[in-house]
């Protein structure tokens, strides 16, 4: 494995924080409760874990496991479910929960996918969202953190599985 150098770029804190307005957010803009937290597997767990304590509506979570294939680094522009959720979307509030949104392609593809179930209404909640690299129109309803560029790691984010249990999030640079 290469050797890489981390910067810090978001504490634990300031993470912990963040994730607890967002919930704030969350739960003043759906009073009726009855909400449906779809995570997107694998980076979103962490995030998604303290996203649901810190939510004060009933709520329900599910996940779904996507890739986009293609050769390389490269994607196609196709998704492939690998994993599904199995609760039911039809007239419910519905929020995808993603560790980070970069190119656009998963949420923006998956939530089609979502949308042909009868959902009342979708949302999307990430994290980071990193602008630089955006190739699909994302609308991010509840966003943590903004910024341009970077590989980052940790809470939840990995690069090639490692990382993941970092408790702050990471710039990775290689040395």
């Amino acid at each position: 494995m290469k050797e890489f150098r981390k910067r810090i770029l978001f504490d634990a804190d300031t993470i912990a924080a963040r994730v607890r307005e967002m919930g704030r957010e969350i739960s003043e803009h759906h009073p009726e409760g009855d909400l449906l937290l779809v995570g997107i597997l694998k980076g979103s767990f962490m995030f998604l874990a303290d996203l649901v304590r810190a939510l004060d509506r009933p709520c329900q979570v599910d996940f779904a496991k996507i890739a986009s294939y293609g050769s390389g680094t490269v994607s196609s522009g196709k998704l492939e479910v690998r994993l599904d959720i199995c609760l039911p979307v039809k007239d419910r509030s519905v929020i995808l929960v993603d560790d980070i949104v970069d190119s656009g392609l998963t949420l923006s593809e998956y939530g089609k996918v979502l949308a042909a179930q009868g959902p009342r209404s979708i949302k999307i909640a990430a994290l980071i969202d990193k602008t630089g690299r955006r190739e699909r129109h994302v609308q991010l309803d509840y966003c943590g953190f903004r910024i341009e560029d970077g590989f980052v790691v940790g809470y939840g984010l990995d690069c090639d599985e490692q990382f993941r249990n970092l408790t702050g999030v990471y710039v990775l640079e290689e040395e």
